[in-house]
């Protein structure tokens, strides 16, 4: 009962934010994998663009969301005017080079051609559409080690490219272990223009 409440609830408030804006919040889903950012955002935002590296996991998204949306490649290789208008982008880029059970090789430089970048460096082909597109909102989403990688050089890199491009922006970090029974720290950075 409590739950139906709670259902009732965020059902209201998401239909009065859609009767404000006269429409659900659109977003870009960069490196959506099965489609967890979708899943969470799924009542007052819609996904109208997303993309992944992988085909497996494009075949996945396309499986739990039935969309055809999905471009399938590296991000490098998206062109500008692919993208729909949106009131955010979101991208949950590759963490492999960022965890603290990797190697903590980094996210390189936004000047690494393709044959030098690290999976967590197409974080600046990403950043580089972002910044040509300047959605309203941004949300990035990592591992914790993200923020120690490379004594902090890489979020220092990040941050000065957030900052470049006019977002203000803060970073949180949550633990999915508040919602279900696994740890699993990630952190965010919200940024808004």
């Amino acid at each position: 009962m409590k739950r139906e409440r709670q259902q009732n609830k965020h059902d209201l408030v998401v239909h009065e934010e859609q009767a404000a804006y006269g429409r659900r919040f659109q977003f870009l889903e960069f490196f959506a994998g099965g489609g967890m950012a979708r899943a969470g955002l799924s009542r007052s935002w819609e996904s109208v663009w997303a993309n992944d590296f992988c085909e497996d996991k494009a075949l996945v998204y396309q499986c739990n969301w039935g969309v055809k949306e999905m471009h399938v490649g590296d991000v490098a290789d998206v062109q500008l005017a692919s993208l729909p208008d949106a009131d955010m982008a979101w991208g949950s880029f590759p963490c492999q080079d960022l965890s603290l059970a990797g190697d903590q090789s980094g996210i390189g430089s936004k000047h690494d051609d393709d044959k030098e970048r690290t999976r967590s460096g197409t974080f600046w082909p990403f950043w580089k559409l972002v910044s040509q597109k300047q959605p309203p909102l941004v949300v990035l989403e990592n591992v914790v080690g993200a923020l120690t990688s490379n004594n902090g050089a890489d979020l220092c890199a990040i941050t000065e490219a957030l900052c470049a491009d006019g977002y203000r922006f803060g970073a949180l970090v949550m633990d999915a272990q508040e919602w279900v029974p696994q740890s699993r720290p990630r952190l965010f950075i919200v940024c808004a223009n």
